[in-house]
């Protein structure tokens, strides 16, 4: 399964994202999980992410470069998701 971890702050802004995601969602095997819209308060399920995570044999992030860098919350969600002991280190 492909997973597209897609972090827009203003999906509204970006013609090409939005059709992005509109091919992606046409092709069988392609999860999608738009951050801003699952978690509009910044509270994450880092155990739901985790399964998503988990199920993925390719992972894709799609979101606007900012300033050299990514969406606030994709930052969030990379630094409570990704965790020690989960995704590396002892047992991850």
């Amino acid at each position: 399964m492909i997973l597209i971890i897609y972090a827009h702050p203003y999906p509204h802004h970006s013609h090409a994202n939005k059709r992005m995601l509109e091919q992606a969602r046409t092709l069988e095997g392609v999860e999608i999980r738009s951050l801003y819209q699952l978690y509009p308060d910044f509270n994450i399920d880092i155990a739901a992410e985790q399964e998503a995570l988990s199920r993925a044999d390719l992972i894709v992030w799609q979101h606007p470069m900012q300033w050299y860098s990514i969406p606030p919350l994709l930052k969030l969600w990379i630094d409570k998701v990704l965790s020690h002991g989960w995704a590396y280190g002892h047992g991850g």
